[in-house]
């Protein structure tokens, strides 16, 4: 095969590594939030839970202060009665003491409620650690695999880049030119695309059988009639790995 092909071929394979690659690092986001998601709906009876608890312990926090407030102004309408000097502000007190005490009642009423409340909440919760807690080190432990992989990834990148860099910098001219205008050209960024069973793996046009046989020979640079990418033969021992490259570029 002519040496400029074989660079040409080796350079699509390192491009299209290269946009798969940066194809999985775009979509980092998306794949931590399903993460997050899938966590979120696992868990998602003990979040509730532990909304229930924080709720009832707000509310408690609430009536502790509305308890102290009553109990405030019990002692001050207590001090205004003994301190009343006639009959209205002595009525006046007594009613301001009795409605303290009745909102006091009411008050440590609803924290009994609220503290059952709260302790059925924890109780439920202890119970239902273990299962949280591995739920939990499994959420963990994808995030950690992820981020490895990412990291991995973004090495991989700039070591293709970098070969990639290499490669366009041994390439001659023109087939540096020929290359970048076919791959600006098509969405996919496909230039270079194998010849199998007599049609072009990239859009599956037919080959002219003359043109078969000069893209089996290999000593020219030919581009298919139809979408013009460069044309390459590979023998069937190794067709394989480019077989697949192909098919998962055309389901793109």
């Amino acid at each position: 095969m002519k040496a400029e092909l074989e660079q040409l071929i080796a350079l699509q394979e390192t491009d299209t590594a290269i946009r798969r690659l940066q194809a999985e690092l775009d979509a980092i986001p998306q794949r931590r939030a399903e993460i997050e998601t899938e966590f979120d709906q696992r868990a998602f009876e003990f979040k509730a839970l532990e909304q229930g608890r924080d709720a009832a312990r707000a509310e408690r926090a609430r009536l502790d202060r509305e308890l102290s407030e009553q109990r405030t102004r019990a002692e001050k309408a207590e001090r205004d009665l003994m301190s009343s000097t006639n009959s209205k502000a002595y009525e006046a007190a007594i009613r301001e003491a009795d409605a303290a005490r009745k909102h006091i009642s009411e008050v440590e009423t609803k924290m009994l409620e609220q503290m059952e409340s709260l302790e059925g909440a924890e109780k439920t919760l202890a119970e239902r650690e273990p299962e949280v807690a591995r739920l939990r080190a499994e959420h963990d432990t994808a995030l950690v695999a992820f981020g490895e992989q990412t990291d991995r990834q973004s090495v991989e990148l700039e070591a293709l880049r970098a070969e990639r860099e290499r490669m366009i910098a041994e390439l001659p001219p023109a087939m540096k030119s020929l290359y970048n205008r076919i791959s600006s050209r098509i969405r996919d960024g496909v230039a270079v695309a194998e010849a199998r069973k007599n049609s072009c793996s990239a859009c599956f046009m037919s080959l002219r059988p003359e043109m078969m046989a000069k893209i089996r020979r290999g000593d020219e640079i030919i581009t298919c009639d139809n979408c013009n990418r460069i044309l390459y033969y590979a023998p069937a021992e190794k067709s394989q790995p480019a077989q697949q490259q192909q098919t998962t570029q055309a389901a793109r």
